[in-house]
Parts: structure tokens; sequence; C-alpha cells
């Protein structure tokens, strides 16, 4: 985890001086080659290293296979500062796609023994959501393949190939790290209330609902009419899906609202951006705001940062926090508690500033330069996560969770 915040950390500050590039001047520097950085180190350094651990250490926890899990590890951290390294030194080229390599062998080790180990747990729709997510982790990766290939035979500016990338992070945001995050909240609510647990043909909806609107993608390089009505399709499953999924949990202790608990409010900032997610895929079902959202950059990165900074960063270190694997001082928790604002600062600018764009009415005065100081908030919030860390022990890790404890007493003998 310390690891994962720190990638975050780096993420942060290659997407600050990329919001400061719009303010002034950093000769040298190649804005392409920091975006490639910034969003591989935040999708498969962070994103990946948070929710994988997350999976492992709340579904599997002590492990006979740790010292495998340790290599993987070990192996993702060198591949993560590698990618930062040679992304924002030279954009995509081989020492960057060498990295980007070593991050997906690292990915298949970690997905093998992970749904190994998770058949030896009692199997119920928190598992069932765990192992899909790996699927769909799995299967996100084919895009990444391809884009090699299809690169070479018929360029990177021909429609298939953005096909391609549009594959890879579909299924990389709406597929695995949705159903990981809907699997942790599952078995999160599970601790109050063992009978949780979602109506059978609503996780069928939402698989269906996946496959569907990966035409939205396709749409971005092939404005078929027929595609958009199929998205629509697909995101009427997926409304459905989500209502029953969030009725069945309605009454869940794990989610009633306590004012003074903070850990309990980021947890439930991060159910209200998977709701928001889910509102946005609702307004996209109209082929007229599925073609504007994402022809407006804005649109595009909110949507992004809702999904992996919003729904993900702040549902799993809820969860985390409250179970004890993320350090939850009181100085710890006015980062997170600034991570927060951040967050909803820059979604309002950079959402506010889209429909300016779509209304064409103009910029918001001095647009960049929020953006830049609200952006500075992230590594600023992140530095003082981090710190936690130092002041944090393993003995601080108490609950009378088997699970954790045995994680306690896997920490306290390494």
């Amino acid at each position: 985890m310390k690891a994962a915040v720190t990638l975050f950390l780096i993420a942060s500050l290659f997407g600050l001086t990329m919001r400061f590039m719009f303010v002034g001047e950093l000769p040298g520097l190649n804005y392409k080659h920091l975006l490639h950085a910034h969003s591989h180190v935040a999708l498969m350094g962070w994103a990946y290293m948070l929710v994988s651990g997350a999976l492992l250490f709340l579904f599997i926890g002590a492990t006979r296979h740790s010292v495998f899990f340790k290599a993987i590890f070990v192996t993702n951290v060198v591949a993560s500062i590698g990618m930062a390294v040679a992304f924002s030194l030279q954009g995509y080229g081989a020492i960057s796609i060498a990295f980007s390599t070593l991050h997906l062998f690292a990915v298949y080790g970690f997905s093998y023994q992970f749904l190994k180990e998770l058949r030896r747990n009692n199997q119920n729709d928190a598992t069932k959501l765990a192992r899909w997510s790996v699927y769909w982790l799995l299967i996100s990766t084919i895009g990444l393949w391809a884009v090699g290939p299809v690169g070479a035979m018929l360029g990177r500016q021909h429609p298939v190939f953005y096909m391609c990338i549009q594959f890879f992070l579909h299924f990389q945001l709406n597929g695995w790290l949705t159903f990981a995050v809907l699997s942790l909240i599952l078995q999160h609510a599970q601790r109050s209330d063992p009978n949780a647990r979602i109506p059978h043909h609503a996780f069928w909806m939402l698989q269906l609902s996946l496959l569907l609107t990966y035409t939205l993608s396709v749409t971005w390089s092939n404005p078929i009419p027929a595609l958009f009505y199929i998205n629509s399709i697909g995101v009427v499953f997926q409304s459905i899906a989500f209502a029953l999924i969030l009725w069945s949990l309605r009454k869940v202790e794990s989610f009633v609202i306590v004012a003074s608990n903070w850990r309990q409010w980021l947890l439930l900032a991060g159910v209200a951006c998977l709701l928001l997610k889910v509102l946005v895929h609702v307004a996209v079902a109209l082929p007229m705001v599925a073609s504007i959202s994402y022809t407006i950059k804005n649109f595009v990165i909110g949507f992004i940062h809702l999904v992996v900074i919003g729904s993900v960063t702040l549902s799993v270190a809820g969860i985390l926090l409250q179970r004890g694997l993320l350090p939850s001082d009181g100085i710890t928790g006015i980062g997170w508690q600034l991570l927060l604002a951040a967050f909803i600062i820059t979604e309002i600018l950079l959402m506010g500033q889209g429909l300016l764009l779509w209304f064409e009415v103009g910029f918001i005065p001095n647009y960049h330069l929020f953006l830049f100081a609200a952006s500075a908030l992230f590594p600023i919030a992140l530095s003082v996560i981090l710190s936690g860390f130092w002041r944090y022990s393993s003995t601080a890790i108490t609950t009378s969770n088997p699970i954790n404890q045995s994680i306690t007493n896997q920490i306290q003998s390494s």
C-alpha cells in the first residue's frame, strides 16, 4: 500500500506538470510523453496495485504462496517505476514498451495464483465478482497485445488502432476496476450482514451491459448510428443492474451514515462516484450526447478521473482504512480529506469548462490557473497520506476479523 500511494504521488506530479504547461513555460518537456507516463503510472501502477492488493489481503489473507506474491509485487514496482521514467523521456518506445510488457507478465502471474487461491474460499456473490474482475483484467490485456501488430500493419491513425486502445481502457475501467470495487463493497457489507448478496439476474445484466457499452468506445473512431443504439441498450441493462444491487444493500449497517466517521464518508463518496459514473452512462445513451462526450476533452479527462480517483480510489481506500490496512491517524485523515477536496474541485472545473465549451460560451476566467492550483492539492494530500506510513506500525492493525489478524501475524513475523 505504501508503494501504491507512492505511485499515485508520482502520477499526480506528472499531472501537475502538465497542468503547469498551460500556465507557464517548461522548456525541454514533451507534453505527450508526460501524458503517457501519467496515465500508465496511474492505471497500471496506482490503481492496479491498490485494487489487486485489496483483493489479495481481504479475500485471501495470509497464504503459503506469500513469496510468490512478493516477487509479483517487486516486479510491479520495477515495471511501474520503469514506465514512469521511460514514458516521460521517450513516449512509446522500446524501453517503455518493455516495462509495460513486464507489467503484463506480472498481471498474469498474479491472476493465476489469485484465482487459484480464491477457489479455496467460500463461494458467494463477493467472490464471484472478484473472480470476474480478474477475468476482465485478463481480457482487457488483449487490446494491449493487439496495439503493436495493428499499429505496424495499419498505422497508428487507423480506426482499428484506436479500437484496440479503447478495448483495453473500456474493460479496465468498466470491467476489471468496477467489478473489483463492487466485490470489495459487497465483501465489506457482509461483515455486518453475512446474508448480503446481489440478485443473480443483476449480475448477468451487468456482464451483458459491459459487452454492449463497448460500442460507445468504437463510435469514437467509427460513428455508425447502429452502434449508438447498441450502447443505449447496454446502458439500460447497466442502470437496472446497479439499481437492483443498491436496493439489495440499502439496509446494510456498513453504509449507514455516521457523521463523525470520515473513513466511512470516504467510502460513501466513492459509492456516490460509482453511481455518478452510471448516471453519466445514462446521459450518453442519447446519441447526440454520446458524440459530444468524447469530442470534448474535458469530459473525457473528467470521466476517467471520476472512475480512477472517485469510484475506485475513494471506495477502496475507505474500506482499507476501516479494515486497518491503511494508516488512519488524525494527520493522515487530513490528507485523505484534502485529496477528496482536490478531486471535487478539479472535477467541477473540468466538467464546468466542458459544459461551457459544449454551449460555446467561452472559458472560465483564469481556468488553467485555477485548475493548476487545485491539482497542486493532490501531491500535497498524498505526501501527507504517505507520511502516515512512517508513523504506522503493524500493531496498528487491530481487528477481530480473522483474515486481518492473519495479516498482522504475517507482517510481524516478517
